[in-house]
């Protein structure tokens, strides 16, 4: 019995954690399913205004590479994030 409980238990933790992988937070607080619209939208503008803050950098600066880095970060969560919702579209 206990190695049911067990197996329930991972179970339960899996279905859990798998849930929360297609959630997403956004800027403002809220947590929405991950690849909608508004998803999609708040890392656009994410991108906009860290590409605008980079751009006040000087090139070759440390903060300049770090803002590239955030922004190449964001731009891959993107491309994941309509990758997702297009294959979610497909799904229904």
């Amino acid at each position: 019995m206990k190695k049911l409980n067990e197996t329930l238990v991972d179970f339960v933790s899996l279905v859990i954690a798998e849930a929360k992988m297609r959630e997403a937070d956004v800027s403002d607080g809220s947590t929405v399913k991950r690849g909608s619209a508004k998803h999609i939208k708040d890392l656009e503008i994410r991108i906009e205004d860290l590409t605008k803050w980079r751009d006040k950098q000087r090139k070759g600066s440390e903060s300049r590479a770090n803002y590239a880095r955030i922004v190449q970060r964001l731009k891959s969560e993107l491309v994941s994030a309509k990758r997702y919702s297009e294959k979610s579209k497909i799904t229904k």
